[in-house]
This record gives structure tokens, C-alpha cells and sequence, in this order.
């Protein structure tokens, strides 16, 4: 699934430009690295799920906090329909 979503954003920001699609990647592991080293500072959204905006580019990240770990749940337009995000919570 998140694979699936992330590979959807690439490949429409590969279409228009490798370059975009290439700034997209960079801002995507920037975003990951941020939550995994600091996964509270992004806020809830529906119970312990949280989000985390991929900065420049209209995507989220969709998490959970784990104890051992943080689970990337989805990787969502921001004008997508919002209610089939939280389907996807462990």
C-alpha cells in the first residue's frame, strides 16, 4: 500500500520533470528522517495516528508512534478524500 502510494507521487512528479520527480525523493527522505528522530512534535489526527507534511510538495505521511518503531501508514495527496486514510491504522 504505502509503496504503492509512494510510487504513484514519484511517478506523476517523474512525468512532468526527473528533476521534480528527483526533489520529491529528497523531500520525502527529509520528512521520513524528521519522524523517525522526532516522531511526536507531528501532530494527531485520528487517535495515535499522526501527520506529517512533505515540505514544498502537497503530501503527507500518515504514522503511527510505535513503542519499537514508526509505522509509515500511507502517503496521501493533501486534497485527497481524507476518510480512507485512518482504514489503513495496524
Amino acid at each position: 500500500m504505502v509503496v504503492d502510494d509512494l510510487k504513484s507521487a514519484t511517478d506523476y512528479y517523474d512525468d512532468i520533470s526527473v528533476d521534480l520527480g528527483n526533489r520529491f525523493r529528497s523531500a520525502f527522505r527529509d520528512r521520513l528522517r524528521d519522524l523517525s528522530q522526532r516522531p511526536e512534535s507531528f501532530g494527531c489526527v485520528y487517535g495515535i495516528m499522526r501527520v506529517a507534511t512533505v515540505h514544498r510538495f502537497p503530501y503527507v505521511l500518515l504514522f503511527e508512534n510505535r513503542d519499537e518503531f514508526v509505522a509509515i501508514l500511507g502517503v496521501f495527496h493533501a486534497a485527497s478524500d481524507q476518510s480512507g486514510w485512518f482504514e489503513r491504522s495496524m
